[in-house]
């Protein structure tokens, strides 16, 4: 998991919202590092594309956000049925595993979408465009 991982995941939670306001060239220069492009954007297609990407992005702030806070909610009288309870301690590093291995998946599978979606939005996909290589 890299910094642009993480920007991939903010941009697929925000691109629908800023693509639909016109904003969307800021976003991806912002985030993605990519240049204002010239076409005609695809908005339904891009929608389309956020059907799947909107869900991982929530997916994977909703773990960061669950483990980060993990201790806050530990009740001492469910520990034992628990993931690697009955600490928290342990508790805590059964899920932060589980969480680390669904938030890389999550990340591994919004990198070609976000690609898509940057160029859906941009107008820039057909003949001519190339897979992401990263």
């Amino acid at each position: 998991m890299t910094v642009l991982d993480w920007k991939r995941t903010l941009y697929a939670l925000l691109a629908l919202p800023f693509g639909l306001a016109g904003a969307h060239e800021w976003l991806a220069a912002r985030l993605l590092g990519r240049a204002p492009r010239e076409g005609t954007p695809r908005y339904l297609a891009a929608a389309g594309v956020s059907v799947v990407a909107l869900p991982l992005s929530l997916l994977v702030a909703f773990l960061g956000w669950r483990i980060a806070t993990y201790g806050l909610f530990w009740d001492p009288a469910t520990a034992g049925e628990s993931w690697g309870g009955p600490s928290l301690a342990g508790a805590w590093l059964v899920h932060f595993f589980c969480a680390l291995g669904l938030t890389v998946v999550a990340m591994w599978v919004l990198r070609p979408l976000t690609d898509l979606q940057s160029r859906l939005f941009s107008g820039r996909v057909g003949a001519g465009t190339s897979a992401p290589t990263t």
